[in-house]
């Protein structure tokens, strides 16, 4: 598989893209005000604690308090975090106390972000873990001997010192210099950052994780990328000096992109990433995915649709399933879609069949940086997977609320709405007010009060239609002998004869 990266700028939005074989797999975007909080470090202030959710709020100096769990909190060397283990919030912090702590959830909604005391420096070839002691080698590198080789190495560069380490995918073949650089690099930007923290006062940020350009070299540069491709002068400069730093091998994959049409439409990436705020999603097979989503998980429904094979019905099914899965892995990494996802595959009878679909969905999920778990089929056929929750996903960060449907996906019936008028005239009447009053609805509303008839021992009826009324609105308003306001028209008199 070979990979791009592209990479744009438009008034003040970087926007990066990463294809797989031309295929679009992965969209970031980041602009000013909106930078990623994932990964900063930060000397916060306990603003209150909660004992009943064993929890407390933590100001870190945004907007909204940040939300830190008992079990995320790591205080004091090894031996009293173990004595402290499992204990109580209100044992653990106070009220006014400073504490350092890193965004590990971006916040969302109403929420702001998830805090951990737990520290994590990624590096190109290692993880730096501060406050653990703990070896621990990338699941993607499967050679057991090499393996090995990097544990012998990793559990050598810890010994000196009270954290722990992760060995990254990058760090496959290294050699134990390349590591050792960038295992003790790691160390010193943490006792930076533990100086910092003691001359601040909380508040204060005491380290970014970096920008949009920053985490692509150091997390996505890998031999399988062939290029990093931009047409912006500036932000080739930056990728030039930051890979040159960071990854210098890797320096002469990045291109300034010459050519008169924009990069990302002459790669289709704008034409690809429609898919990605469709709630239906077409396979090549005729076949269609449907995705859902609610506060508590995601759901992905698989269809048919135009497809019905050649061969047998559990031949036909399996390939469809098949291709569905594929789709399904790529579709997450492109919305970048977090929690709780159950997938609904068409229904296969035969075991074996069963089996061999989860090993290909859990293939493709291996092309996932965000970590990913593959529970199983439930007793109802349904296939249970989680996806940590870095970002928001992709349709939170460029999509809003529908104003009319407020985000439910429905909007009133018009016999509904006319319906629900027909009762507000009622009520009137039964209030014994005879005040002559006309009904404002959108016209496809007007039209169905009209098709309703009065209410009864109602002498008439008036409705006036108004193009610019919502669908799912409507109105009782003093009647007024006058000519109706412009874009509406008055469908039937006081007489219940249209003019």
């Amino acid at each position: 598989m070979t990979k791009t990266i592209l990479i744009d700028r438009l008034c003040g939005q970087t926007s990066l893209a990463l294809l797989e074989d031309g295929a679009l797999a992965e969209l970031y975007f980041e602009s000013k005000g909106h930078e990623k909080l994932s990964g900063n470090i930060y000397a916060g202030r306990v603003e209150n604690v909660l004992p009943g959710m064993n929890a407390a709020f933590v100001n870190i100096g945004l907007e909204k308090n940040a939300f830190l769990y008992a079990g995320d909190i790591q205080l004091g060397d090894a031996e009293l975090a173990e004595q402290l283990r499992g204990a109580r919030i209100e044992r653990l912090v106070r009220p006014g106390q400073t504490i350092v702590v890193q965004v590990v959830k971006e916040p969302g909604g109403d929420k702001g972000p998830r805090l951990s005391c737990h520290i994590t420096l990624p590096g190109r070839l290692s993880v730096f873990l501060p406050t653990v002691k703990y070896v621990g080698i990338s699941r993607r590198i499967h050679a057991e001997e090499e393996r090995e080789r990097l544990r012998a190495i990793a559990e050598a560069l810890v010994q000196p010192s009270e954290g722990g380490i992760i060995v990254r995918t990058a760090a496959e073949g290294a050699q134990e210099k390349e590591l050792r650089d960038d295992f003790e690099a790691l160390a010193r930007l943490w006792q930076a950052i533990e100086r910092r923290g003691r001359h601040v006062t909380a508040p204060a940020l005491l380290h970014c994780d970096g920008s949009l350009i920053d985490r692509a070299v150091r997390d996505m540069l890998c031999d399988e990328v062939e290029s990093v491709r931009t047409e912006d002068a500036c932000l080739y400069e930056s990728l030039r000096e930051t890979a040159t730093t960071l990854a210098p091998e890797f320096a002469g994959r990045i291109v300034l992109d010459r050519a008169e049409s924009p990069i990302f439409d002459r790669f289709c990436v704008w034409k690809q990433a429609e898919s990605a705020f469709k709630r239906r999603v077409w396979l090549k097979s005729g076949g269609y995915l449907v995705f859902d989503y609610t506060e508590a998980l995601t759901v992905v429904d698989v269809n048919t649709g135009k497809y019905v094979g050649k061969r047998s019905l559990s031949e036909t099914v399996f390939a469809l399933n098949c291709e569905a899965a594929r789709e399904i892995a790529r579709q997450l990494r492109l919305r970048d879609i977090g929690g709780i996802i159950i997938i609904d595959f068409i229904d296969m009878d035969r075991p074996q069949q069963r089996e061999a679909l989860l090993d290909v969905l859990r293939e493709c999920l291996l092309r996932d940086h965000t970590r990913t778990n593959l529970v199983g089929i439930t007793g109802l056929g349904l296939v249970e997977l989680t996806r940590k929750k870095v970002r928001q996903p992709i349709y939170k960060q460029k999509c809003h609320v529908c104003a009319a449907c407020q985000g439910s996906g429905l909007v009133p019936a018009h016999e509904h709405t006319a319906r629900q008028a027909l009762l507000e005239a009622r009520r009137r009447r039964r209030r014994g007010d005879e005040t002559p009053y006309v009904i404002i609805a959108a016209p496809p509303v007007a039209g169905m009060i009209l098709a309703l008839g009065a209410p009864e021992g109602a002498a008439a009826l008036r409705v006036l239609a108004d193009e610019g009324m919502d669908e799912a609105d409507f109105r009782l308003e003093s009647f007024q002998e006058e000519t109706p306001p412009s874009g509406a028209k008055l469908l039937k008199d006081k007489t219940g004869e249209t003019p």
